[in-house]
Formats: structure tokens, sequence, C-alpha cells
């Protein structure tokens, strides 16, 4: 599968389901073996392939990030 097949799906996932992506992601990182660089790049390409869209944005967590913002501010 290609780097940007695999982008494609994490893009039409939920975003409730995107933080096992990320677990699943951060454990393959954990492993002995890892090229390092390569999961750095890959990540690095996708935030920026995805910066300002729905894939970057989690409605959620902004409304709860403001919320916190308003509540300490």
């Amino acid at each position: 599968m290609e780097q940007q097949e695999l982008i494609e799906k994490i893009k039409r996932l939920p975003h409730d389901r995107l933080h096992e992506v990320e677990a699943f992601i951060d454990s393959l990182s954990r492993r002995p073996g890892l090229d390092r660089n390569a999961l750095h790049k890959a990540l690095s390409d996708y935030a920026n392939q995805n910066k300002g869209t729905n894939a970057d944005l989690d409605p959620d967590l902004e409304a709860a990030a403001v919320e916190q913002l308003l509540k300490s501010g």
C-alpha cells in the first residue's frame, strides 16, 4: 500500500477514531528496528498535507479548548 492510500484511509475515519490511529502509530514507534526518520517524515508529510482541513481540526477538541480558555480567563 502506498503512503498516500494510507493517508486517504485515515482521512475517511471519523474524528473519534483518530486517537486509535495515533496510539497505534505510537506503539509502532516504540518497536525495535523502526526507522524513526521515515516515521517522522511520513507523519510530517501527513500533517503538512492536512493542515487546516477537517483531518487537522477536531471540532470537539476545539470546542473543549475554547471552553477551557473561557473558564480560565
